[in-house]
């Protein structure tokens, strides 16, 4: 695919300017990362599998995007080819990662000679200059990741990997075993992860590791208990927005997602409530179904039994009206409940007058002894009626 350059607005055109001097000098910068990259304390790998010519080659694309990203136009970026590339000649991952950082490292200590050599409104421009590299820098490692997982089979093609087995079974519970989990699945130790289940179709898994992988994303999937199981590193708060947003958009199949969690021992926890997420999604609802948009339901659903005895001792006689006043007093309720306990909403929503409504729960509230006025009530009642929507009319019998 032609790179396309993509034009934004530079935050500081200082900064502008101090990328533009250090363009000037591509070639030499070149050779100055691929000598840092090879030197006695570098990456011992690179001087093993990767032709100068081609390291001091791939310096200058990454040094010319990351220079044109700063003036504010660049094309694509040669993260990913890089890692594809790396990772078919056998470099590992932590030497191409260090190689990249030593690089950044370099870069930053040129930005920041250039703006003393500048003077005084090349050194006030410095501290967000340096500031949009560093970003630059990690959001390069992080697609350099994903993209290396991606082409060493780890995304996708290792569904069924013994080592997801193992953090999602349990079995790796000691920090020894979690490392050597972590190291096969090619994931971090430590940082921030959700755990992803979807009921998938007959046929081949879905690509979804590969997209994700796409957006700097890294993941590993497996099979489990008949759904698609995938343990996703998300690092921070803002990549497990972004991963939501690709899930939203992109998702053919329908998701339970875990709430987030810092140690890879809390897997088997994290698979546990990404399944109550799928098992409490709604149907007509949204594709993707996080437990922490619904704890309510994945209880149910954690424990259908108790779920259903207590629905019946909820509702009582309501259940056992016939199946048109049943449905009517039941959708009453459900409605106001969207409509945040407002009449007036409820009514607009059922086409009904606001008086209809106050009847159906005062009725309610004769037939269950619960009233929407008490606080108790009003959460028993909506336990109950997430009950119903979740579990089987049979079990309600």
């Amino acid at each position: 695919m032609p790179d396309i350059p993509v034009t934004t607005q530079p935050t500081d055109r200082r900064i502008g300017l101090l990328a533009t001097a250090l363009k000037g000098r591509l070639t030499e910068l070149g050779e100055q990362a691929a000598e840092r990259i090879l030197a006695p304390s570098g990456t011992v790998a690179y001087r093993r599998l990767v032709p100068i010519e081609e390291l001091r080659a791939s310096c200058r694309a990454h040094l010319a995007f990351t220079l044109s990203s700063l003036t504010g136009r660049h094309g694509a970026a040669p993260a990913t080819a890089t890692a594809l590339r790396r990772a078919g000649q056998g470099v590992p991952l932590p030497a191409v990662i260090a190689a990249y950082h030593a690089g950044g490292r370099m870069l930053l200590e040129e930005l920041t000679a250039e703006a003393r050599n500048a003077g005084h409104h090349g050194l006030e421009a410095l501290p967000d200059g340096a500031a949009r590299l560093l970003g630059l820098i990690e959001t390069g490692a992080n697609e350099i990741t994903a993209a290396y997982r991606h082409a060493s089979g780890a995304a996708t093609g290792q569904v069924g990997s013994p080592a997801l087995a193992e953090l999602f079974d349990g079995t790796a519970r000691t920090t020894e075993a979690l490392w050597r989990a972590a190291d096969a699945l090619r994931l971090p130790y430590d940082g921030l992860f959700v755990v992803l289940v979807a009921d998938p179709p007959p046929g081949p898994a879905p690509e979804l590791g590969n997209r994700l992988a796409a957006h700097g994303i890294a993941s590993a999937w497996s099979h489990t208990a008949g759904l698609l199981a995938g343990l996703v590193s998300v690092r921070d708060q803002r990549t497990l927005e972004r991963l939501l947003t690709v899930l939203q958009r992109q998702a053919t199949l329908r998701y339970g997602v875990s709430p987030a969690f810092t140690s890879l021992a809390e897997c088997p926890t994290g698979l546990r409530l990404a399944r109550l997420a799928l098992a409490a999604a709604d149907t007509a609802g949204p594709r993707v179904v996080r437990f922490d948009d619904g704890p309510l339901a994945g209880l149910v659903a954690d424990s259908p039994d108790v779920a259903a005895r207590m629905a019946r001792s909820v509702l009582g006689a309501l259940l056992d009206l016939p199946a048109e006043q049943r449905t009517m007093l039941i959708g009453t309720l459900t409605a106001w409940y969207a409509a945040s306990g407002s009449t007036e909403k409820a009514a607009r929503a059922l086409h009904c007058h606001a008086n209809t409504v106050r009847q159906r729960l005062r009725r309610i509230h004769a037939l269950t002894g619960r009233t929407v006025t008490d606080p108790v009530g009003t959460a028993e009642l909506y336990a109950a009626l997430q009950s119903l929507r979740t579990l089987p009319p049979s079990a309600l019998h």
